[in-house]
């Protein structure tokens, strides 16, 4: 098979790699496990209904996975690898110089790639402290690329990018706003089953413990807190653990609970030295 003439099937498992789905993820109330295999072996042509739906849940158009070829899906998983590196590294420099390279957009084909890319665009604006209007923009923009708020499918990525807008609207001074996507974030992840459950995820959780934190709501903001660290132990990750830990100790500390608080700031230096390594 040429980089030329790449099945609609090919395609579509491509896709569905990059998206860390399973085929009973991909499948799941579409059609059966093993249909979706033969399509995706070329030993099954799918009707439209099932290729409509397949594409939907894994954001893209049908148009769009028609006319991707193969090499053109090396390319842009390459780019879109590099920019999660930097991402999850939390190299906001050098995400930025990577977003901003000259054409970028023109590599990238996909809804959900979009998507990513201006996650990753406001979430440089506003760490590296530049324009928070923009970068509220920039994270809806994103977002709706894939968001509808009533479909069966809801995507790590999507809650992500509904709790950093809420995030940046509390900044923003749009505090009821910003809580209800703060919120609306947590309730989005215990949807999720398990299998599709990312350690970035862990995020969600900081931002609306801090928040509550800020507000005052110790109570509250702690168990948000402990909820998180306890889905990044079972993720295996480290990813805003040394975060996660230091607002432990900060409530801990707005309670007067010192011992506690001491105990959860060296908890969080010691997460930073491990992840510094």
């Amino acid at each position: 098979m040429t980089a030329e003439n790449v099945s609609f099937g090919h395609v579509l498992k491509q896709i569905r790699k990059d998206r860390k789905l399973t085929q009973k993820m991909l499948s799941q109330n579409i059609c059966s496990q093993s249909v979706l295999s033969r399509i995706e072996n070329d030993e099954e042509l799918p009707n439209v209904l099932v290729m409509q739906n397949l594409c939907e849940r894994l954001g893209v158009t049908i148009d769009q996975v028609m006319t991707l070829h193969f090499e053109e899906i090396r390319k842009v998983n390459l780019l879109l690898d590099q920019m999660a590196y930097h991402f999850f590294h939390k190299e906001y420099i050098k995400l930025a110089a990577l977003l901003n390279q000259p054409a970028i957009l023109d590599q990238l084909y996909l809804d959900t790639d979009l998507q990513l890319y201006y996650y990753y665009l406001g979430s440089c604006e506003y760490f590296l402290g530049k324009d928070l209007e923009l970068a509220l923009q920039y994270l809806k923009h994103g977002l709706s690329y894939t968001f509808q708020a009533d479909k069966h499918f809801i995507a790590s990525n999507e809650i992500q990018l509904i709790s950093c807008i809420g995030r940046v609207q509390v900044d923003l001074g749009q505090k009821k706003e910003g809580e209800f996507n703060l919120a609306y974030s947590m309730e989005l992840f215990y949807t999720l089953p398990n299998e599709r459950i990312d350690c970035r995820l862990a995020k969600v959780f900081y931002n609306y413990g801090l928040f509550l934190y800020r507000e005052k709501r110790y109570d509250e903001a702690m168990d948000v807190v402990k909820r998180g660290t306890e889905m990044v132990r079972k993720q295996k990750s480290y990813y805003y653990l040394e975060e996660l830990f230091r607002l432990e100790g900060l409530i801990y500390e707005a309670q007067g609970k010192n011992e506690q608080c001491e105990k959860y700031f060296k908890i969080s230096s010691a997460v930073q030295r491990i992840t510094n390594l």
